[in-house]
C-alpha cells in the first residue's frame, strides 16, 4: 500500500507484487468482512495496482490480493488499513439527566458526572473547561457534591494529536438550591379591618420556590372567586378573605412551599383568632397631674385589633392593639363616659368599654406578720377607701440592693406569698389605680427571719494548702466568720473543740506552732434558736532551728566528694539547694532534679581546686531570706609521715603512718612484703607485726589518698641492721632505714579544759577533749553522751574534731535531758583512755511573784476584760515575761458584777476547764486586755511570771468586776475641789481679821464673839494650848512656840478647824 494510515478523504493505491508466475496473471482484491470472511471488492485481470480515491473511515480493515494463472492461485498476507479521521463534534452526556430550556440542571450537593464522547482515530484527548478555565483532563468529569457557585458553562474539547485537529461542545449547567429555612406566613387586616390578607414568602433559592395556600379558604372565598369552581389549592402568595362571620375563629391557614431541590414540601402556618378577652379600659395621670391618660387595650388576637377612643367634645384617636388618649386636666369632663371601641376582622360587631372617672384615694398596706420565718406563708392587704372600679392593684418590692420590682398585679386587693425566702425581704408597697389616677401606699418593711447558713471563714493573710490553710509562725492571723442570718448571728470560735473567742473576727497575734489545729466558727441565731458551724484546718509553718548543717566526705573509694547538707526540723521540711557553681561542677555526675537533694556528688580528677568552698542554701516558707551553711574541701597541709615503735617486751613491732588534717580525711593503708598489709583507714593507720616476722631490707610502703588529688602519696620504711636513722624529706616519698634501737610506745592520754561545766538551761555549751603530745597515733576520738550513746552530728549535738582533739557542743541545754556525765574515749595499739566531763545544767532563778491589782470588764458587753498587775521586788529584775491565764466558769444565777471574793462563793459551779494562756514577752508591760470572752460566762484570771524557761508561781485567782456608771468618785472629787477652793480665801480672810482686830474690833467681835476673846486671854502656857487643840479637833503642834495671841486661833469654830472632819465623810472607802 502507498499508505497504511491514510487520512479520511485522501487517495491511496495498492500494489500486488508477484515475483514468479506464468503470464497472464489475474489479480483480485479482497476485504475481510465482520464475519471473518474475505469478499472481493475489485477484479483487475491484468493490472497489479488499484487506486482508491476519497477514502473514508468505513474502509478501515484487513486487505489482501489474490494472484492466479492457469496453474494455480495464491493469496497475499492480509494487510491492515487504518483510516485516520476526526475528532467529530463531541457528545456530552450529563448524569443524572435533567434537561432544561437553558441546558441542564443539577441539585446542590448531589454528584454530577459529565461524559464526553467523540469519534476519532486515533482516539482523541478530552479536556474540560469551566467558564473557559481548564478544570479536568479525561473523558468523564465528575463533580462530587456540586455547589451553587459551580453553575456555568462546561466545555469538552476533543484533540486528535496525530492529525493536530480538535473540536468542542459546550453545555450550560445550572445548580438548583432551595431557599433557607421554611416559608414565612402572616395574616394582616385589610379593607378597614373588614377582611383578612394572607401573606406567604420564602425568599432565596434558585429557581424561586412555588408557594400555594391550603386550609379553611374555600367557604371564605366562594363569593369572591369569579370562576365557578374553587379548589383548596391556591397558587398566589397574597390573598384576601372577606369576613362577615364567614371565617371561623382560630382558623388555620397553611402555605405550602415546593422546590426542585427538595424532596418534600415545606410549610408554614398562620391562624386568625379573636382576642380572648374583652377590651380593657384604665387611666392614670402624669407625675405633675397636668395630663390624664386614658388607656384602652385589646391584647391578643391575630391580626391585632383596631382600637379607638370617642369622648365628649369630639375627642377621638385610633391605633392597633392599644390606644392612649392624652387629655389635659383642664378639659377632661369628669362624670361623663369616655368610650373605647375595638374592631377585629373576624367580627362584624364592634366591642367597647367605657370609663366614668372617680379618683382613687391613697391605699393602706397591711401585713399579717412583718417578721415571718423563712419558709412560712404571709398575706398582704391593700385597703382603698374610694375610687372608681375596677381598681387594679400592683404589688411592688424594693430589695436591699435598691432595685424595685413588681411582684404581682391583679384585680384583688389581697396577695398571698407562700414559702417566703430571705430574698423577698425588704420594702413593700401596693399601687391602686383606676381609670383616672393611681396612688401608692407608704413603704412597709418586711424582715424575713432566717439562718444562720453554713458560715464562710476568710483567713488573712490568705494561704491555702491541700489540708486547709497555713500561716507563718509569729505573724498575726485574722479569722473572719460570716454567715447569712437575720437577725445577725452570734459567733463563737472553738480551737480543737475548746471555746476561745466570741465575735465574728478572731485575731491571733503572733501565732505559735502549737496553735496548729482545727478552728470552728459556730453561728447562732438567738431568735430562732438555730445554729450552724464551719471548721477549717490551720497549719502554722515554722522554720527549722538555727541554720543548715554542711559537711563533706569522700565517696567512690576516695575518688570523689560527697557533699552533705541537712536542716532537720521545721514544718514543712526545708528545701535545700547547693549553689550553682557546685551544680555546674557536678553536672555530669548527677541525676536530673537531684540538685535540690541534701546529698550531692562531685567528681575529682584534679578538677576541684584545693580549699574549695561549697555553700548550701536552705529555703523555708516561714523565712523571707534563705539561710546558708559552708563547708570546705582541702588537702592535708603536709605529707604522710611514717615511723615505727616496738612494745616493751619486744613482742610486736608497730609501723605507724599518718596524714593528719584535710577535709575530708585522707585514706591511709599499708602494703608490705609477704602479704604483710592492712586495709585503709582514715587519717592514720598502724600495721602491727610480730617482732620475728619483720622482713629486713624489704620496704614497707604506706599509701595515702585524698579525693582532691589524682595521684596517691606514699612514704616507705626499710628495716635494716645498721645503727642509724636516715630521713629524706621534701619529697613525695620517705625512705627510713633504722636498726633495732626502736622507740618505746605508750597508751594515749586524754586532757580536758574543765572536768565540771555549768551552764544555764537553754544555752549552748562546748565540752573539750584533746590528746597529749607524746602518743602513738590513736584511733578517732569518740564522745558518749550522758546516756552512754555514741554522739554524732545532729540537731542536738555538733562535733568538731581532728586526729588530736574533739570538741562536743550541746545545743539548747535542758536540765532533765542533758545534765550528767559525758565521756571522751580513744585508743591505740597499746591501750585506751577515757575522760569524764560532768555537765551541770541549771535552771534560771525563780522569777518574783506578780499580783493582779485590777480585773475589770471594760464594757457592758462583758466580752473584754482589762487586767493590771504589779511585780514584787521589781527593782531586782529576774523575769523575761508573763503568762496571763484564764478559764471560764459555768453561768451564774446570781447578780452580775460581783466583787472579786464572789468567785469563792461559786466554786461549786466551776466547770472543769484547762487554763487558756496568753504569752506576754515584754517584761515591762503591766496591763493587758483579754478579748473574745463569752458574756454569759464568768471567768477567773491569774498571772505567772517566767524567767526564760523557769515559770514562777501563779498569782491569786480573781474574777472580773462589772463596769458601773457610778458618779461617786466624781462627786467626791468635785466636793474636795470645792472645799479647797473655798477654804483658801476664807483662811486668808481670817488671818487678815485676826491680825487687824484692833483696827476692826466690831468685825472681829461679830465673827468670834466676846467669849472667844475671853478664852484667848486665859491661855498663858503652851500646855494649855495643846489641851485646847485636842478639843478643837485640829492639832497645831507646829505653832506651839508662838506667843499667846497667835496660839488661840485654831480653837475657834472656824471652817479650817472642821475641814478634816468634813472631808473624811466624802473619801472613798
Amino acid at each position: 500500500m502507498s499508505n497504511t494510515s491514510p487520512v479520511e478523504g485522501s487517495m491511496m493505491w495498492m500494489h500486488c507484487n508477484v515475483k514468479n508466475g506464468t503470464r497472464p496473471i489475474e489479480y483480485m482484491w479482497q476485504y475481510k468482512t465482520d464475519s471473518g470472511n474475505f469478499t472481493t471488492f475489485a477484479h483487475n485481470s491484468s493490472s497489479s495496482i488499484i487506486n482508491v480515491t476519497n477514502i473514508n473511515r468505513n474502509h478501515t480493515g484487513w486487505y489482501r490480493c489474490v494472484a492466479s494463472n492457469a496453474a494455480n492461485n495464491e493469496s497475499s498476507d492480509p494487510v491492515w488499513l487504518d483510516i485516520t479521521f476526526g475528532p467529530d463534534i463531541p457528545q456530552i452526556d450529563v448524569t443524572p439527566y435533567n434537561k432544561t430550556e437553558r441546558g441542564y440542571s443539577a441539585l446542590e450537593t448531589e454528584t454530577v458526572s459529565l461524559s464526553c464522547q467523540t469519534l476519532s482515530n486515533p482516539a482523541s484527548q478530552n479536556v474540560w473547561f469551566y467558564n473557559n478555565s481548564q478544570v479536568f483532563t479525561g473523558p468523564q468529569f465528575t463533580i462530587v457534591k456540586i455547589l451553587r457557585m459551580q453553575t456555568g458553562s462546561y466545555t469538552c474539547l476533543a484533540k486528535n494529536s496525530y492529525l493536530n485537529t480538535s473540536s468542542s461542545t459546550t453545555i450550560s449547567l445550572t445548580v438548583y438550591y432551595p431557599p433557607d429555612g421554611f416559608p414565612s406566613c402572616s395574616v394582616e387586616p385589610a379593607l378597614n379591618y373588614t377582611s383578612l390578607r394572607l401573606l406567604c414568602s420564602w425568599p432565596g433559592g434558585f429557581p424561586s420556590p412555588s408557594l400555594h395556600w391550603i386550609g379553611d379558604l374555600t367557604h371564605a372565598r366562594q363569593e369572591q372567586v369569579n370562576t365557578g369552581h374553587l379548589t383548596n389549592l391556591l397558587t398566589s402568595t397574597n390573598i384576601w378573605l372577606t369576613s362577615g362571620d364567614l371565617i371561623p375563629d382560630n382558623g388555620l391557614f397553611t402555605c405550602m412551599g415546593s422546590h426542585p431541590a427538595l424532596k418534600q414540601l415545606r410549610e408554614c402556618n398562620t391562624s386568625a383568632y379573636i382576642p380572648p378577652a374583652k377590651p380593657v379600659c384604665f387611666s392614670n395621670v402624669t407625675n405633675n397631674k397636668q395630663y390624664l391618660k386614658l388607656s384602652c387595650s385589646w391584647d391578643g388576637g391575630v391580626p391585632a385589633a383596631w382600637v379607638w377612643w370617642e369622648g365628649p367634645g369630639g375627642q377621638f384617636k385610633g391605633e392597633e392593639n392599644s390606644n392612649i388618649l392624652v387629655l389635659s386636666s383642664d378639659i377632661f369632663q369628669f362624670g361623663r363616659p369616655y368610650t373605647c371601641y375595638a374592631r377585629h376582622p373576624l367580627l362584624v360587631q364592634t366591642k367597647n368599654c367605657s370609663l366614668t372617672l372617680v379618683l382613687v384615694t391613697k391605699p393602706n398596706l397591711l401585713m399579717n406578720d412583718k417578721s415571718p420565718m423563712e419558709g412560712s406563708t404571709i398575706w398582704m392587704h391593700c385597703n382603698v377607701e374610694n375610687g372608681t372600679k375596677p381598681i387594679q392593684y400592683v404589688w411592688q418590692h424594693e430589695a436591699r440592693s435598691g432595685n424595685v420590682t413588681t411582684i404581682a398585679q391583679s384585680n384583688s386587693n389581697n396577695i398571698t406569698i407562700s414559702n417566703i425566702n430571705r430574698n423577698q425581704g425588704g420594702w413593700y408597697r401596693c399601687v391602686a389605680s383606676n381609670f383616672i389616677n393611681s396612688e401608692s401606699s407608704d413603704w412597709t418593711w418586711l424582715d424575713i427571719i432566717f439562718g444562720p447558713d453554713v458560715p464562710q471563714i476568710d483567713v488573712s493573710p490568705y494561704s491555702i494548702t491541700e489540708r486547709g490553710f497555713s500561716a507563718l509562725e509569729t505573724e498575726t492571723v485574722s479569722l473572719l466568720c460570716q454567715a447569712q442570718s437575720s437577725p445577725v448571728s452570734r459567733y463563737i470560735w472553738f480551737y480543737n473543740n475548746s471555746q476561745v473567742y466570741t465575735g465574728p473576727q478572731f485575731t491571733i497575734t503572733k501565732i505559735l506552732r502549737m496553735q496548729t489545729g482545727d478552728y470552728t466558727c459556730l453561728a447562732q441565731n438567738v431568735q430562732l434558736n438555730t445554729r450552724s458551724r464551719k471548721t477549717i484546718s490551720l497549719t502554722v509553718y515554722y522554720p527549722p532551728d538555727g541554720s543548715p548543717s554542711c559537711s563533706v566526705e569522700p565517696a567512690l573509694n576516695h575518688t570523689s566528694l560527697r557533699l552533705l547538707c541537712s536542716w532537720p526540723g521545721g514544718f514543712p521540711s526545708a528545701s535545700l539547694r547547693w549553689t550553682e557553681d557546685v551544680v555546674q561542677a557536678g553536672q555530669e555526675h548527677i541525676v536530673a532534679g537531684q540538685q535540690t537533694s541534701s546529698a550531692f556528688w562531685l567528681p575529682s580528677g584534679g578538677l576541684i581546686p584545693n580549699n574549695s568552698l561549697f555553700t548550701c542554701l536552705g529555703f523555708h516558707p516561714a523565712l523571707k531570706q534563705p539561710t546558708d551553711c559552708n563547708t570546705r574541701a582541702y588537702i592535708p597541709p603536709a605529707d604522710p609521715v611514717c615511723f615505727a615503735y616496738v612494745t616493751n617486751n619486744k613482742e610486736y613491732l608497730m609501723l605507724s603512718c599518718s596524714w593528719d588534717g584535710g577535709a575530708p580525711k585522707a585514706l591511709v593503708w599499708w602494703d608490705g612484703p609477704g602479704g604483710q598489709s592492712k586495709g585503709g583507714e582514715e587519717n592514720s593507720n598502724i600495721l602491727i607485726l610480730r617482732y620475728g616476722t619483720v622482713r629486713s631490707e624489704k620496704p614497707y610502703t604506706c599509701y595515702a589518698k585524698h579525693p582532691l588529688l589524682v595521684q596517691t602519696k606514699t612514704c616507705r620504711l626499710t628495716l635494716g641492721q645498721c645503727s642509724f636513722i636516715l630521713y629524706m624529706t621534701k619529697v613525695r616519698s620517705y625512705n627510713l632505714v633504722f636498726t633495732e634501737c626502736f622507740f618505746m610506745i605508750e597508751a594515749p592520754v586524754l586532757l580536758t579544759q574543765r572536768r565540771v561545766v555549768s551552764v544555764y538551761e537553754g544555752s549552748d555549751v562546748q565540752l573539750t577533749c584533746n590528746l597529749r603530745a607524746n602518743y602513738l597515733p590513736a584511733n578517732e576520738i569518740t564522745w558518749f553522751n550522758n546516756q552512754g550513746v555514741d554522739v554524732r552530728d545532729t540537731s542536738k549535738y555538733m562535733l568538731l574534731q581532728t586526729s588530736a582533739w574533739a570538741n562536743l557542743t550541746v545545743r539548747d541545754t535542758d536540765e532533765t535531758q542533758d545534765s550528767g556525765e559525758y565521756r571522751c574515749s580513744t585508743s591505740n595499739a597499746v591501750g585506751g583512755a577515757e575522760i569524764n566531763v560532768t555537765l551541770v545544767v541549771k535552771k534560771h532563778p525563780m522569777p518574783p511573784n506578780a499580783t493582779l491589782v485590777r480585773v475589770m470588764y471594760n464594757s457592758r458587753q462583758r466580752n473584754e476584760v482589762e487586767l493590771e498587775w504589779r511585780v514584787e521586788r521589781e527593782e531586782d529584775g529576774g523575769w523575761t515575761g508573763f503568762f496571763l491565764e484564764h478559764r471560764w466558769l459555768s453561768e451564774r444565777g446570781g447578780r452580775r458584777g460581783a466583787k472579786n471574793n464572789d468567785s469563792r462563793e461559786k466554786t461549786e459551779e466551776r466547770a472543769s476547764q484547762d487554763w487558756f494562756r496568753n504569752t506576754i514577752q515584754d517584761p515591762g508591760v503591766r496591763t493587758h486586755i483579754v478579748r473574745g470572752l463569752t458574756p454569759t460566762f464568768t471567768y477567773e484570771f491569774r498571772i505567772r511570771p517566767f524567767n526564760h524557761r523557769t515559770i514562777g508561781y501563779p498569782s491569786t485567782v480573781k474574777s472580773p468586776v462589772e463596769l458601773r456608771n457610778n458618779m461617786y468618785p466624781a462627786v467626791i472629787g468635785a466636793a474636795i475641789g470645792g472645799i479647797l477652793f473655798a477654804a483658801i480665801p476664807t483662811f486668808l480672810l481670817l488671818v487678815y481679821i485676826i491680825r487687824n482686830r484692833n483696827n476692826n474690833p466690831r468685825l472681829h467681835d461679830m465673827l468670834f464673839g466676846l467669849r472667844h476673846s475671853q478664852s484667848r486671854e486665859n491661855i498663858n502656857f503652851p500646855e494649855d494650848d495643846m489641851v485646847g487643840g485636842s478639843d478643837g479637833g485640829v492639832e497645831n503642834s507646829g505653832r506651839s512656840s508662838s506667843p499667846g495671841p497667835t496660839m488661840g486661833v485654831p480653837q475657834g469654830p472656824s471652817s479650817l478647824a472642821t475641814f478634816p472632819k468634813s472631808t473624811s465623810q466624802f473619801l472613798p472607802t
